[in-house]
């Protein structure tokens, strides 16, 4: 039975990473700085593989600022990916990468209320996911990424449920226009331990991130687990470093390419 048992896990692991999947807990472990998935056979893209598989993406980021990191890494790697400029202000301003060779464009924006900073932000173009992904047309090669969290830390947990049951209803939607579309949950992660922790600290979090796995568990989507992943990094910082944003990333391009 025991030797059953490992030649199932070897044959899953040999299974290439793709949305569906449903990671188990823990899903990963910390090698040498790298991220290495339990569950589906994950590849550590390198430059070149990255500039091919982002050819002809459009790639949405709907979130809070744990996701606009992804958008200030990426042109870090990929060197053709510049910024275009949407005559917008402040730091949660809509983000757009585009790659004009490579037909490539990314996009960060956040989410709407409950959306908690002392930063000025603009209200114009402001709305909620589900109608950010009501928006969208989608086809095989539109990826969408979708994080939220944080800010709903301090509010009943209600508020966050009908939130993650609205996006809920919008991949449906959007699946059913749409089948081939990517969409991707990353969770929320860890943060400091002795920031306001009554209101947001990582107990509130942790209720969030279950009823968030529990939501999405049936769709075809893929789930990065970003709460396992910081943990695994022991980071304890609302925005993880370059090497844990860099591992998140890495998942993500398995997931659509």
């Amino acid at each position: 039975l025991e030797r059953d048992r490992k030649r199932k896990q070897s044959e899953k692991i040999e299974e290439k990473c793709q949305v569906g999947m449903k990671p188990p807990v823990p899903g990963g472990y910390t090698l040498q700085g790298k991220w290495i998935t339990t569950f589906c056979n994950q590849v550590q893209l390198d430059t070149i593989k990255i500039n091919g598989c982002l050819k002809g993406k459009l790639i949405y980021l709907l979130g809070d600022s744990t996701l606009r990191q992804w958008i200030y890494y990426l042109p870090k790697v990929v060197k053709t990916l510049k910024f275009f400029d949407l005559h917008e202000t402040g730091i949660f301003k809509k983000h757009l990468l585009l790659d004009a060779e490579r037909h490539t464009q990314i996009q960060w924006k956040k989410h709407n209320y409950p959306f908690v900073t002392f930063q000025l932000y603009s209200l114009i173009d402001h709305d909620y996911i589900p109608r950010e992904i009501d928006r969208l047309s989608g086809d095989k090669n539109t990826a969408i990424v979708i994080t939220f969290g944080q800010h709903f830390r301090p509010f009943p947990i209600d508020v966050f449920i009908r939130r993650a049951i609205g996006v809920r209803k919008a991949i449906e939607r959007l699946f059913l226009r749409s089948p081939t579309t990517k969409v991707i949950i990353k969770t929320e992660n860890i943060r400091e331990m002795h920031i306001d922790t009554e209101r947001l600290g990582d107990f509130h979090g942790y209720i969030q991130y279950l009823i968030m796995k529990d939501i999405f568990k049936d769709l075809n989507v893929g789930i990065i687990d970003a709460w396992d992943m910081t943990i695994a990094y022991d980071t304890n910082t609302i925005h993880p470093p370059d090497h844990v944003i860099g591992n998140q990333i890495n998942m993500f391009l398995n997931y659509i390419c």
